[in-house]
């Protein structure tokens, strides 16, 4: 467990934790095994951090009925308007056995537009004993307006199998970036869009994209492209929702780079 980790399990099992948290890092294992720990710690029978309680168990289980996990449902891309309306109206109620109603977002950004408004003021003023917790690998394709109701916290881990994918997403932005190449963009495009979870995968070219904006990824590429390529990574995830066609909304976005 990481040192963030266990920092952010003491606060809770203190009662300090803030009702919103944002949680991010590059691992999605670790932030999911930090989320159920915290509803462990706030929720179990003992009042530690997790044990062989009931509640623990159930929550371990995914039947703990304060415990609720928003994910994207079936076969769509999005987590939808409809799934948000329906925790906001159960923030509203009263724990049925718990201590605290728990809603595990996972991942944030994929919540769709529609969904991130209808939730703006229930992460502002929460009901009593409600905490949500968001978990992305990409806190930058969030709204702002999300991002700014919540505590941010970053959350270590080892990073995963994608991350070859980061690797060949960053060799591809060099290539282009020395040479001009567009056909390092086209073929950028095409690798995404062949990925099983395409969202993720476009999630992961905007997180490369901010962190050659943040300048921890050299390229001779103007800021202002950057941040224009990243911010269509974020309309093009809201697209796939209505199954666009992924490889041209990869192009689009990258075609921001072009001078």
């Amino acid at each position: 467990m990481s040192e963030a980790a266990r920092l952010l399990l003491e606060t809770a099992q203190r009662g300090e934790l803030h009702h919103a948290i944002l949680c991010y890092g590059p691992s999605a294992q670790a932030l999911r095994d930090v989320s159920v720990g915290i509803a462990k710690t706030l929720n179990c029978l003992n009042g530690t951090q997790g044990d062989d309680c009931t509640a623990c168990q159930r929550i371990e289980r995914r039947i703990h009925p304060d415990v609720h996990f928003i994910e994207v449902a079936g076969e769509r891309k999005m987590i939808s308007v409809e799934q948000i309306r329906e925790i906001v109206a159960a923030a509203s109620l009263r724990p049925f056995e718990g201590r605290n109603k728990i809603f595990i977002i996972d991942p944030a950004h994929a919540i769709s537009v529609g969904g991130s408004n209808s939730l703006l003021k229930t992460l502002e003023e929460p009901a009593r004993d409600t905490t949500f917790i968001l978990l992305t690998r990409s806190p930058d394709l969030l709204l702002p307006t999300i991002r700014s109701r919540c505590q941010m916290i970053f959350v270590g881990g080892e990073p995963e199998e994608n991350d070859a994918l980061a690797a060949s997403i960053a060799a591809g932005l060099t290539r282009f970036s020395d040479n001009r190449d567009s056909a390092a963009l086209l073929g950028l495009a095409s690798l995404i869009a062949s990925q099983d979870d395409v969202s993720d995968a476009v999630a992961l070219l905007g997180k490369v994209l901010c962190d050659a904006v943040a300048g921890r990824l050299p390229l001779s590429i103007e800021r202002e492209r950057l941040l224009a390529a990243a911010d269509a990574t974020t309309a093009a995830i809201r697209w796939l929702n209505v199954n666009a066609d992924a490889r041209m909304l990869v192009e689009q976005a990258l075609a921001e780079l072009v001078v």
